[in-house]
């Protein structure tokens, strides 16, 4: 072959593209399958791009140097990508989150060494003609995918995570700093009294017991207004219910969007920010939770986002951070831990401050367990006992640092959904479902007499800030009928009154063990 034809045919070589695709389409994929329903923002895809895409660049450059062809090298550099992203999809079905999967790494590393010497051993002339197929292929199926990607994230990238209205003005500093520190904490999941004990065997008279001993009113009849974390604070974070919102979206709308706005852009930090508060936010690790127009943000040191974090258990280092200890359950542990630990210090800079903790217990996975109790205790109601000695200690702390008594409430956004009974989804969620621990601690007033709206043992948190606000500010809000509400996970938007079994649907509920709270 002279040097023209060589040209030539060097001309004609489709340039093998596809391992950058391959780089990007998996990344793609998981947020169009993840940010349709709950905003993401579109920027968290740029650093996993860019790490990929590095990622990509090495091991392309490693195998063009042992191959001297580009062609091979793109090969194994796909082989290697497809395999490193189908890892954790694979690993999840057959480990659980804390276990790494041994066998499957063995069998992944088994067919990148077999794919390896298959290009390797391939003579250079015979496998020209064959390569520039497989090139082709391979260009057309990464590229296919991707478009089907892009296609499938153009409704997740016009779902934007909710814009925070910026503060239009404040009340004097002189004038805030007569009012009290604030700390809002909701416990996930955490069911009430009556309900641990008779459905979990758990008895949790001696916490309520201290918790009142330090000044706290607990609602023993208490119930939340919405079965999920999402409709639950939006509503409790505006004080008001979510009927017109329903109406505007319409019952079968799935975005998540416009309760995360209500939540990011409420009535009570709006109202709290006018009277000179800081905002301190901590990290929950759920989308759209943290109020990201927060003064002051507290998060664990190198912790991921929901997207990030779900994206990380998709691939190969899913068993690369379970074998560093930095597993989702390692790292959901530590969020907990760390929030209850630092609650305090969010008490410690400019006063007054209004802080809001997201605490994702005891809500799954579970990672505590009191030590000493019986094996009558299930893993769900150790782990509630264990975070009764986490919130103790974090509210004896708040109180002794804070100069003047401080507001602390307490309350699951939700109870639990453990014994949901298909067909009787009314009857059996209302106990379970709606049943919340509910604690409040309101000083009394400096500033006026208290108001004749009170705490009561059958409050809801759509009632909570209108009794609050009321309590300690120039303002009076009635309160509201307490309703509670069930929707689907899929339809947040649809509601049935559990006060009314007869408008639920005869069956279809699922426990949705997976599902986003």
């Amino acid at each position: 072959m002279n040097d023209e034809q060589g040209n030539e045919e060097r001309a004609r070589r489709p340039i093998p593209f596809h391992p950058v695709l391959f780089a990007v389409a998996p990344i793609l994929f998981v947020y169009a399958h993840n940010g349709a329903r709950v905003p993401v923002d579109p920027r968290e895809l740029l650093l996993p791009i860019a790490l990929s895409l590095v990622l990509t660049g090495i091991v392309w450059a490693i195998l063009w140097l042992l191959f001297r062809s580009a062609a091979r090298a793109a090969l194994v550099a796909s082989l290697f990508l497809v395999l490193f992203f189908s890892y954790g999809h694979i690993a999840g079905l057959l480990q659980p989150e804390v276990f790494a999967s041994a066998e499957l790494l063995l069998c992944w590393t088994a067919v990148l060494v077999i794919g390896i010497w298959l290009v390797a051993r391939r003579p250079k002339r015979r496998a020209r003609g064959s390569l520039y197929g497989v090139t082709v292929l391979l260009n057309s199926v990464a590229a296919g995918i991707l478009v089907v990607n892009l296609a499938a994230g153009a409704r997740a990238f016009g779902n934007r995570p909710p814009r925070v209205r910026p503060v239009s003005g404040r009340i004097a500093t002189a004038v805030g700093a007569d009012y009290p520190d604030i700390y809002y904490i909701i416990t996930d999941s955490y069911v009430r009294a009556d309900v641990l004990k008779s459905r979990y065997g758990v008895d949790n008279s001696a916490f309520l017991a201290e918790l009142r001993r330090l000044g706290f009113f607990v609602a023993d009849r208490a119930r939340s207004n919405y079965a999920w974390t999402y409709p639950s604070l939006a509503s409790s974070f505006n004080f008001t219910y979510l009927d017109s919102l329903a109406r505007a979206v319409g019952p079968e709308s799935n975005n998540s969007g416009p309760l995360l706005q209500m939540i990011q852009d409420s009535r009570l930090v709006d109202f709290l920010r006018r009277r000179g508060y800081t905002v301190a936010s901590f990290s929950s690790g759920i989308a759209g939770i943290d109020l990201a127009g927060a003064d002051v943000h507290f998060a664990p040191p190198r912790s991921l986002s929901e997207f990030q974090g779900i994206l990380a258990n998709t691939t190969l280092l899913r068993d690369v951070l379970i074998l560093m200890h930095r597993s989702s359950v390692d790292r959901h542990r530590e969020r907990v831990l760390f929030t209850l630990r630092e609650l305090p210090k969010a008490g410690l800079g400019p006063h007054p401050v209004f802080v809001f903790a997201h605490v994702l217990c005891p809500h799954r996975p579970i990672v505590f367990r009191a030590p000493g109790l019986p094996d009558s205790v299930g893993p769900y109601g150790g782990q509630v006992l264990y975070l009764n000695t986490l919130l103790e200690d974090a509210v004896r702390r708040i109180i002794a640092q804070s100069e003047r008594p401080p507001v602390i409430i307490i309350q699951a956004d939700h109870g639990l959904r453990e014994n949901i009974v298909s067909g009787d989804s009314a009857r059996s969620q209302l106990l379970e479902r709606n049943a919340i621990l509910y604690a409040a601690c309101l000083p009394p007033s400096g500033r006026r007499p208290r108001q004749a709206v009170e705490l009561y043992d059958s409050i809801s948190p759509v009632n909570t800030f209108r009794v609050v606000l009321s309590t300690y500010f120039d303002t009076t809000m009635s309160l509201l009928p307490d309703r509670s509400y069930y929707s689907l996970l899929n339809r947040p938007y649809h509601f049935y009154d559990v006060d009314r079994p007869e408008s639920y649907p005869a069956a279809g509920v699922s426990s949705e063990p997976g599902g986003r709270p």
